[in-house]
Order: C-alpha cells, then sequence, then structure tokens
C-alpha cells in the first residue's frame, strides 16, 4: 500500500504545474545606500530550499526585528555579478544567505538551515559585524 500512495504522489508531482521561480526578482533592484545591512538571498530557479525558505522563514524574518534592521533583497545565483556585490567567495550552494554593509559581505549562511537556526546564525552575523 505505500508503494501506491509514493507512485501516486510522483505523478500527481510531474503532472503539476510547476511554480513559476521567483529567482532574480530583485536584480534590479539598488542596493542599500544608507550604508546599512542589508540580507541578500541568492537563489536558483526550481531550488525546492529557496521556496521553503521564502514559505517557512521569509514573513517571520519580515515582521522581525532583524527584518525591520536589515532589508532582504532576492538575487538569482547566475546573476551575482550583475548585482556589483563584493562577495568574500564565490556562491556555490543555494540558496545563500550573506549579511552585507555598503555592499561588502559581512559573513554568510550557505544552504538552508531551518528557521531557528537561521535566525541565530542572522543574530550572529550581526552581532559580530564591524
Amino acid at each position: 500500500m505505500p508503494m501506491i500512495i509514493r507512485v501516486i504522489l510522483l505523478a500527481l508531482l510531474t503532472l503539476s504545474p510547476m511554480a513559476a521561480s521567483r529567482a532574480g526578482l530583485d536584480t534590479d533592484a539598488v542596493a542599500n545606500p544608507y550604508g546599512t545591512f542589508e540580507l541578500i538571498v541568492v537563489e536558483a530557479e526550481g531550488c525546492i530550499y529557496c521556496e521553503i525558505f521564502r514559505r517557512d522563514v521569509l514573513p517571520a524574518y519580515e515582521t522581525s526585528e532583524q527584518g525591520k534592521k536589515v532589508p532582504v533583497r532576492f538575487v538569482d545565483v547566475n546573476d551575482v555579478d550583475a548585482g556589483h556585490l563584493d562577495f568574500s567567495a564565490s556562491v556555490d550552494i543555494v540558496p545563500t544567505f550573506v549579511v552585507v554593509k555598503s555592499q561588502h559581505e559581512v559573513g554568510r549562511i550557505s544552504g538552508y538551515v531551518g528557521p531557528e537556526n537561521f535566525f541565530q546564525s542572522i543574530n550572529y552575523l550581526l552581532g559580530s559585524a564591524p
């Protein structure tokens, strides 16, 4: 019986239309001009963990104290160079969350880590930033 359910779920997933990716929606957005912190989320089209982040973490982040002080901007992994961002290393994992100040990287979280670890990591990065 469990095998039948798996086959049905697989068939439904493959037949259902894929949601349009939102990766790269903010590539034309200008960087924060005030020299304050910004959270750059580097994502890719079709990335399931990017969608999970948007669904499970982003709403809570945007209403949190951190989200009010550190606005979020989304950049497609293929457009990182076009964003004129000074990252300390290339982005090899999506999603990657990069905290920047005046367009220079302060720190990053590579990969989806879940809501609790995400907030702890952001707090650490902001607390240890120059």
